[in-house]
């Protein structure tokens, strides 16, 4: 009886922390294992897919950084570092144009817009106004009939005008210790005679004519070539709201009844 009491003691205190130091490590290091060797397995898989998304991040930036440089050298402002929505379109359609066209791709390689605006015309339809610097205004003028029909197709409803950047030199820029005359080509009259041949391109203005209405008010009526009379009839309520609105003047045009 007493050997058998004295088998089934109870273990002491020192005994049982012994026992739950092994059993809670045991635990622990079971717990712990798989949890590593998943990490382990796992490791490769991701790196592999680290690598690839990084690859593929590169690879993206680089086009669209070079495809941004292309856009952003048409657009040359001077005086202004951010294009506008409308501006950044155009540049990138003119860009696409490049791209997708043989014949124009040598041309519109060194061309560049300075900045355009809508300007409304009626209700439902406006006229988008490209200003284009004054030193490759030829150059636009050569490719402006098919730069205006590509362009007319992805703005729906609206017609395209280009005109050179023009600037007009007040009387009091002129530096009083050179006394030099003012150019003829940067007065008033001369830069809205400009800006009226420009509106009207490629059509040439047959006469002119100033009617003096009863209070002082002014009509210039300009008579246009008949010859382009049907391809640009539909055009003319274009012209006459953008050169009134450029110039604020009042303009009429009209065909001749008949050509001497």
């Amino acid at each position: 009886m007493s050997k058998q009491a004295g088998g089934g003691r109870k273990p002491n205190r020192k005994q049982r922390r012994g026992q739950q130091k092994q059993t809670g490590g045991k635990g622990k290091q079971q717990q712990k294992n798989p949890r590593k060797q998943k990490e382990k397995v796992s490791r490769d898989d991701g790196r592999k897919r680290k690598q690839q998304s990084k690859q593929t991040k590169g690879r993206v930036d680089l086009a669209q950084a070079r495809l941004d440089l292309i856009i952003r050298s048409k657009y040359q402002n001077p005086g202004k570092s951010t294009p506008t929505p409308l501006e950044s379109k155009i540049c990138q359609l003119l860009v696409d144009l490049e791209a997708s066209s043989r014949d124009l791709k040598p041309h519109l390689r060194d061309l560049g817009i300075v900045s355009a605006r809508k300007i409304n015309v009626t209700q439902t339809k406006k006229a988008i106004v490209i200003f284009v610097p004054k030193l490759q205004h030829q150059r636009w003028q050569k490719l402006q009939d098919r730069l205006v029909r590509e362009l007319e197709k992805k703005f729906s409803d609206e017609d395209v005008l280009f005109i050179a950047q023009r600037k007009v030199m007040k009387l009091c820029q002129i530096n009083p210790k050179i006394n030099a005359p003012r150019p003829r080509t940067q007065t008033i009259s001369a830069v809205q005679n400009e800006i009226l041949n420009d509106v009207v391109f490629p059509t040439k203005i047959v006469g002119k004519r100033t009617r003096f209405r009863v209070g002082g008010k002014r009509l210039l009526k300009v008579y246009l070539d008949p010859k382009d009379s049907k391809d640009i009839e539909s055009r003319i309520p274009t012209y006459e709201a953008v050169y009134r609105k450029l110039t604020k003047k009042n303009v009429k045009f009209l065909f001749p009844r008949y050509v001497i």
